[in-house]
């Protein structure tokens, strides 16, 4: 349960990204496949032939390849964000938990074969996500948002801070830089605790 009394797990199972077992049987296949051998060469038809069903099949129950790498991208991030959602909500403050979660996402994206192959060989491919005018990302954006709401953290300031966060966090993560170093715990706490502290105090205060 977060603060705002929400259950990230039930949020996600029954609402915003509730999925049958064959979507998620073919999810998981296609996970595979962009694992094995990238997003860009793997097509629909060898999402279909890996789990042996029909072209046709794959289609009408995930929709075309640009809706599948969003659906599997997503979901990983969702499934990630659910599963450490107790020790991050176990902080006080929204500014210790956005850096729980940014330290805890950071170690994520090392050994998460998934995250792993898009940083390693396509990297533009979640920062076209963030581009998307679908708002492919919303669900993490709005799960980010339940974790820092609060009763001096607004929700509609919570989903500002939210999409500042992810949009920083995606652009480190994909496309590193020297200057700003995170690729240990200690690294990603300093920077999280140094940049998304005053971030989320704007956010409170900007009542656009």
């Amino acid at each position: 349960m977060t603060g705002a009394g929400v259950d990230l797990g039930q949020l996600f199972d029954v609402g915003l990204f509730a999925i049958d077992d064959e979507q998620r049987r073919l999810m998981e296949t296609a996970r595979a496949e962009f694992v094995t051998h990238g997003f860009r060469r793997t097509s629909v038809g060898d999402i279909a032939r890996s789990a042996k069903v029909s072209r046709q099949t794959v289609y009408r129950r995930l929709g075309d390849k640009e809706d599948i790498v969003r659906t599997v991208t997503v979901n990983e991030v969702v499934t990630f964000f659910t599963a450490i959602s107790e020790q991050v909500l176990a902080h006080d403050t929204p500014a210790d938990r956005a850096v729980e979660a940014f330290a805890l996402g950071v170690r994520e994206c090392r050994t998460n074969p998934l995250m792993a192959a898009l940083r390693q060989f396509e990297p533009d491919t979640l920062l076209s996500l963030l581009a998307d005018q679908a708002s492919a990302l919303e669900p993490v954006r709005a799960l980010i948002a339940i974790a820092i709401v609060a009763d001096d953290m607004p929700m509609d300031a919570a989903l500002r801070a939210a999409d500042l966060m992810l949009r920083l966090t995606a652009s480190l993560l994909m496309v590193p830089s020297e200057m700003v170093p995170i690729e240990t715990d200690e690294q990603a706490r300093r920077f999280a605790a140094t940049y998304f502290t005053p971030l989320i105090e704007a956010a409170k205060s900007d009542q656009c």
